[in-house]
Formats: C-alpha cells, structure tokens, sequence
C-alpha cells in the first residue's frame, strides 16, 4: 500500500509541474478542456458546471481524439473515480461475462444513457457498439441520481451525448486503423441534416488472456474476432432528432486443454478442454424531442441485445444464451417561475428477458416513475432543490413502490467559486433474469437501496485552471452479486453479498498554460467495503481504494500528442480463484502515448501506443487482463 501511494505522488507531482501562463483553445483552435462546460445530465437543465450541485466530470469529442481512447469504454474508464469491469481489453466482452461502468467502487450501480436512453440490461452497459467519433462529448454524474434517471442509478450517472449534424457543413472521411491486436476500417458522412457511420472491426488472436494466481494451471486464450457497425445521427426538424447504434459481431474464448476442477461428492477432478464461440448483436435506437420555447424534452427509446454462445467442445448451446430488450419513454416539463425552477416528469419502462436455449426463462418488468425537482433561489449567492421521485415496479417476482428523494444546495462565494452539498436516495431491483439462477430462490433476493451523501467545492481559478474537491459517503443496503462457485454445478448464481460503505475523497486540477501545454492530473482515495451477511467475515474491502489519472498534452499547428496514465492501486482481493500468498489483485498501471500529426488540413496520420511500459494490468477480480504494451496507426481522409 505505501509503496502504490509513494509511486503514485512521485508521478502525480512529476505531471503537475507548473509552467505558468494562460489561454483554454488548442493549437488547432477547438477546446479540448472546458474549465467551466454546460452540463445538462446533473440537472436535465442546461447549466454551467459551477452552477451544478454535483460532481461532474465532462470529457470532450477532441479530448477522446487526443488522448487516444480506443472506445467509450476507454474514455469513461480512464477518469478519476471510475473503475469500470472488463473481461478484456477496452470493456471485451464474452456472451453476458460483460463489461460494465463501475463509479466510485459501487457494482452494478452506474446507469449509462446514450442521449438520455437508458441502455443497460440486466444492468450491464457494454459500450463497445459506440464509435468513438460518434461522440459529442461525455458527461460523468457521480452520486445517487435515483430521483432524476430511477433504477439502477444508484451510484451515478454516464450520458453518452452523439453528434448531431450542422447546417452549414458537409463532408465525407475514409478511416482506417493498423495495429499488432488490433485493425478497423470505416466511412463516415456529415451533412446538413444527417451523420452516418460505418465501421468494420477486426481483433487478432491473444494466446495469454488471464493471469491466474499460483494454484492454478489454467491458460485461457481469446480468437480473433470481429464486429460490424453502423450509427446514424439526423436532424428531423429542429426540434426532433433520431439516433440509432447497432453492432454484431464474434470472439471465441477457450484454455488449453487445462485443468479444470469440478468437486462432486462422487467424482475426481475433472479434466476439460473449453472452446466457446459468442455471436452478439446489440441495437440502440431513439427519437428525442427539445422543445424551443415549451419547455418540454422527451424521447423514445429502444434497447435490444442478443449474445448467442456455443460451446464448441461439447457441441452444444450455451444456456445463458439469451434476448434482451427495453423500451423507454420520458417526457418532461419545465417552468421558469421567476428566479425559480420546477420539472416535473413521467418515465415509462418495459424490459423484457427470453432464454434461447430454454424458451421458458421468460420475463418482463415495468416500471411507471413520477419525478420533481424544485430549485429555490433564495439569494444571487445561494440556492435549493428538491427532488422527488415516486416509482412503480410491476416485477416478475415481487412488485415494489418505491419513493426516492434528493436534496441539493450551492452557494456561490463568487462567479469562479461555488460549494455544494447533495444527498440522494438509489434504489435498484434485482436483475429481470437473475430468479432464474441455480438456488437463487426468489423470495431470498431483495432489492438494492440506499444514500449517498456529497459536499464539494469547484473553483477556477482562473480561464485556465480549474480545481474540484469533493468528499463523500456511500451506504447502500442488500448488495447483489455472485455467490461462491457452487461444489455441485461448479457454477455460481446471484445472491444478496451484504450491505455495502464507501467513505472517500476526490480532487482534480486542470491547468491550460498557454495555446501549446495542458495537463490535468485527479487523485481519489475510498475505503470500498462489504458486510458479509453471514458474520463470518465482517467487512471486506470490495474495490480499489486508490485511483489516480494524469495527463499532459502538447500542440503545434500540425501536431498534438498526449501523455495520459490510470491508476488504481490498494485493489481488492480475488474472486473464486485459488489460495494465493497475495491475495489481492495487483496494482493497475496504463500509461498511453497518442499523437496526431495533421499532414493537410484533410489528411491526418495518429500513432497509439498503449500500455507503455507492458505492466501485467487485471481488468478485474476474475484474473482477466488488459493487453499487453500494443500500438494502433491510423490514417483518415476528408473529402
């Protein structure tokens, strides 16, 4: 532990060498840091982030393009406070062993939008269909948001924002990317009214994809793979837009005819070769509604999500193979009442679970969620709100009602300085299939609810730095997940693992020293933990304590590059693998160097290399890695 913190300060203050100086554009005149953005997620009003009593994170289309980030997994996982679960590199998933946004150590309990469309199932939220040049821009929410977005917000928010056509723009760009794991090709059209994107995507063979403790002798691999997408952006008036994501594609995972132990009361161990193949479709799709002068927004939305697994050496169907589907509506109103604000609001969603290979593991859920928030502005320096959400949940098993409430001040000592305090209320149920599971009795599986409780400070110093600080704590109640591997079945299966805490602080600083030099450095320390319900192990650390990212950037006309580095040390133990005289799993450590060299104003030439220094990174407790040290060259042309 005092090691991980000494390496990460001595790199922290390494990056944070002050220069001096001023000015926010880039060289090649776009922001790549907005000290003070609009943020619309926070508050469903459009807001400057130090008008915003929460703690927002907002990561921008050019900083994605700088900084390298493969996908928006990449992007989200790579900021202070996140630690998002892989099996792979860049959020790889295998069939519903699935990639999911984790914020501030809480599981599970991130709620990922795209435009505001709720995309998680079975609250995964694999981000991988969503090409990156798609992106507007990101907006991190930390905290229960329970009372603006329902469940499964209970410990923050991510709103994918896509592009959206300009009027006086039109274009045409041909992409194409090389690497030792990794190659793409892809066409993507801008217009005045509608952006489209298409991409073909190829992964190569990686013969060492986990890194089990001793113990163990199993060598798991991953095949090739490949995906097909496509996205679409188009303005269907100026108050209407659509957007639509979709994805296929396959990977095949399997051992080398390894040891595999199944400890039945009858048998020996078992010997066993594995061999998987996932086939994966994944669609995201919506229509949204701004009104300019009602004050009134909605959309329409539809998820579907169908991973199709066949275990290639017993020839037989995977039988966690399965459909998935959502459909969402929200529409709300806002009243400007002088100095004052109420939205109210209804969401309606519908979720629905099919089984492909026992078409009897059937169910849907609906909820009906009624939402308010009021602010009071009771002075030019401090304010109020008030959020109220009532929810009713018509549930396979158990129908709940369910009412969330949330409570926001910020006082502003100036125009640059702004303190806040939020406390709010998540609730989420159960995943829809998870009563399915072996020994999973219904009746035994209670919803996950509890409040999170925030006070910070946001200041800018100036045009060009920006510092944010924030403490926090979590107190969440019946925390959903795996159980042991059952000796019988040598399978595991959901169950309630016990209330869950997390007490910790978080900072950042950006600094922009002049048209050529930025960096940005943030640092967060936790104590994620879990109750054992039984009593038998008391409190166990459930996540990372420390995480910490860094990044610096320098421009000329032709040239950006970026230094950027993640960091989570103090991790928590291994899951469900063998006894190990360190149990816990390994520090994890990225450093990525992008650099973009704009040959003409339509011919640009980047270079990723990714994982610098080769260290040996677990993606998650499960032993799954990272890529080792790996490099991307890519090559775009706008007509």
């Amino acid at each position: 532990m005092k090691k991980d913190v000494k390496c990460l300060l001595s790199a922290l203050v390494f990056a944070g060498i002050s220069w001096g100086g001023y000015g926010i554009a880039s060289a090649a005149g776009e922001a790549v840091y907005e000290l003070n953005p609009v943020v619309v997620t926070a508050t469903r009003t459009e807001k400057m982030d130090i008008d915003v009593p929460a703690n927002v994170t907002v990561v921008t289309a050019k900083k994605i393009e700088e900084a390298g980030y493969k996908n928006a997994f990449d992007a989200i996982q790579s900021q202070v406070g996140v630690e998002s679960t892989g099996y792979g590199d860049s959020g790889q998933d295998f069939g519903f062993s699935s990639g999911r946004t984790v914020v501030r150590g809480y599981d599970r309990g991130t709620l990922v939008m795209v435009n505001g469309i709720p995309m998680n199932l079975k609250n995964y939220n694999s981000l991988a269909g969503i090409p990156k040049d798609m992106i507007e821009k990101i907006e991190i929410v930390k905290g229960a948001a329970g009372t603006l977005y329902g469940a499964e917000a209970m410990g923050g928010v991510v709103n994918i924002i896509t592009k959206t056509p300009e009027d006086d723009k039109e274009s045409f760009t041909i992409k194409g990317t090389v690497g030792n794991y990794y190659n793409d090709y892809g066409v993507t059209y801008a217009g005045p009214n509608l952006i489209v994107s298409l991409q073909k995507e190829y992964s190569d063979f990686i013969n060492h994809s986990n890194a089990y403790p001793e113990g163990s002798n199993i060598n798991w691999w991953v095949g090739k793979g490949q995906s097909n997408r496509a996205a679409v952006a188009a303005k269907l008036g100026e108050e209407v837009g659509f957007n639509l994501m979709y994805q296929d594609g396959n990977v095949t995972r399997g051992s080398f005819n390894e040891k595999y132990w199944v400890n039945k009361p009858t048998k020996p161990a078992k010997y066993e070769k594995y061999n998987y193949r996932f086939d994966d479709k994944r669609l995201t799709t919506g229509l949204t509604y701004t009104g300019k002068d009602n004050g009134i927004k909605a959309i329409i939305g539809y998820n579907y999500r169908k991973t199709d697994g066949f275990d290639r050496t017993k020839n037989i169907p995977v039988d966690s193979s399965a459909e998935l589907s959502s459909y969402i509506t929200d529409v709300q109103k806002t009243w400007e009442l002088g100095k004052d604000t109420l939205i109210a609001g209804y969401t309606f969603k519908r979720e629905d679970y099919e089984g492909l290979v026992n078409k009897a593991k059937k169910a849907h859920r609906l909820n009906h969620g009624f939402y308010l928030s009021y602010t009071d502005e009771f002075s030019p320096k401090f304010s109020a709100t008030l959020g109220l959400r009532a929810e009713i949940i018509k549930d396979p098993v158990s129908d709940q009602n369910v009412f969330n409430p949330q409570f926001q001040t910020l006082y502003k000592f100036n125009d640059n300085t702004s303190w806040y305090v939020d406390i709010g209320r998540g609730f989420q149920m159960p995943t829809v299939d998870s009563y399915y599971g072996k020994k999973a009795a219904a009746d035994t599986l209670k919803p996950e609810k509890g409040w999170t409780y925030e006070t910070g400070i946001k200041h800018n110093f100036s045009e060009s730095q920006s510092l944010k600080f924030s403490v926090y704590h979590m107190d969440f109640k019946n925390k959903i997940g795996w159980s042991d591997i059952d000796k019988e079945t040598g399978l595991q299966y959901a169950i309630n693992k016990g209330n869950f805490r997390n007490t910790g602080v978080e900072v950042t600083y950006d600094q922009v020293v002049n048209n050529h030099w930025d960096y940005s450095i943030g640092l967060s320390y936790g104590n994620p933990e879990i109750n054992d319900p039984t009593g038998k192990k008391g409190w166990v650390q459930d996540s990372a304590r420390l995480d910490g990212v860094a990044s610096v950037t320098y421009r000329t006309d032709k040239i950006r590059s970026t230094l950027s580095w993640k960091y989570l040390g103090d991790r928590e133990e291994y899951t469900s693998r063998p006894k190990t005289s360190d149990p816990q799993v390994p520090s994890l450590s990225r450093v990525t160097w992008n650099t973009i060299y704009d040959v003409t104003p339509n011919d640009t030439l980047s270079l990723t290399l990714n994982n610098l220094f080769d260290h040996e990174n677990y993606a998650n407790r499960y032993g799954n890695l990272e890529l080792p040290y790996n490099w991307r060259l890519s090559y775009s042309h706008k007509f």
